[in-house]
């Protein structure tokens, strides 16, 4: 003899009586959101309680474009997908063309072009786990607005010797990553000194020339 608990157990994992009728996307920026419920491959009529949310999270990931998804079950009958876009902050020409590339250094899109007014990033090689991207990243993100909008190029040939080249064709010669808060401090007030080259490699006695 079934219980009450064994009937609504039954209804469910088993039945279509509280299975997905919609699929809602939050966050999309500038995907579709018709591709992102697409790739998620949620069929219709599934029990809510039998979703896999992790594969669905999986597939979506494939998307490079995404930089994290949530899924979310809103009973009876509603998965809502919750989306964060990549936001790219410098580009980079690769043998793959030319690549945006985040705040974390992941090339997530191929453009035909590089955009305007954003900077170029120069590394051996652009990866989340490259220590010179790394590196390039941490002293990019380091800056204020006002001076991050006046980079041109970020390069960074070691992780130990990254240089900003800026509008005006003025360099900067920033070194390792280490005091880069001390640096970007202090970097502002002299770039209002005329010069070409502002060496910063040593915060305590920094130099323009």
């Amino acid at each position: 003899m079934l219980t009450g608990a064994t009937v609504l157990a039954v209804v469910v994992f088993f039945t279509p009586l509280l299975g997905v009728r919609s699929v809602e996307v939050v966050g999309a920026a500038t995907l579709s959101e018709d591709k992102v419920a697409d790739t998620a491959s949620i069929r219709m009529g599934t029990p809510m309680a039998r979703l896999d949310e992790a594969a669905i999270r999986n597939r979506l990931q494939r998307i490079s474009k995404i930089e994290s998804v949530r899924v979310e079950l809103s009973w009876p009958s509603t998965v809502t997908l919750r989306i964060s876009e990549r936001v790219p902050v410098v580009f980079a020409a690769t043998d793959a063309g030319i690549r945006l590339v985040d705040a974390e250094g992941v090339a997530f899109e191929t453009v035909p072009r590089p955009p305007g007014g954003m900077p170029e990033l120069r590394v051996g090689r652009v990866a989340p786990d490259d220590p010179a991207t790394q590196a390039a990243m941490t002293v990019l993100m380091s800056l204020s607005e006002p001076v991050r909008d006046q980079v041109t190029t970020v390069v960074a040939e070691t992780p130990d010797n990254v240089v900003l080249l800026l509008t005006e064709g003025r360099k900067v010669e920033w070194g390792s990553t280490r005091l880069s808060q001390r640096k970007a401090a202090i970097l502002p007030p002299l770039l209002t000194r005329p010069g070409e080259v502002y060496d910063v490699t040593s915060p305590a006695l920094p130099t323009v020339s």
